[in-house]
């Protein structure tokens, strides 16, 4: 038993990805597991089990890439700082030594 496809129309196992996240197979996908004699709900546990982890890794990604985010925006607020810092320390040495 094969389907052409994973979601995407009402001749994939699931109609679109709202459908996927749900659980809902299409009635197409529910005919030919009952014509292969499958077993549907394991195998949708399977799915929502893959859907799941892959979820999981998504946000964790995000979470990640957010962190690193905050963390360069951090240092570039550092080196701005910094920046003015020696910026201004810069002007005091000249107009000292404008003045000497």
């Amino acid at each position: 038993m094969s389907l052409d496809c994973f979601f995407g129309g009402s001749d994939c196992l699931f109609k679109d990805k709202k459908s996927m996240m749900e659980g809902k197979v299409t009635e197409f996908a529910k005919k030919r597991f009952e014509e292969g004699n499958k077993d549907v709900a394991q195998y949708l546990a399977q799915i929502k089990s893959q859907v799941s982890s892959d979820l999981e890794k998504k946000s964790l990604a995000k979470t990640d890439k957010k962190a690193t985010i905050t963390q360069k925006s951090s240092v570039v607020a550092k080196n701005l700082v910094n920046n003015k810092q020696t910026a201004k320390e810069d002007k005091l040495k000249s107009q000292l030594h404008d003045s000497v």
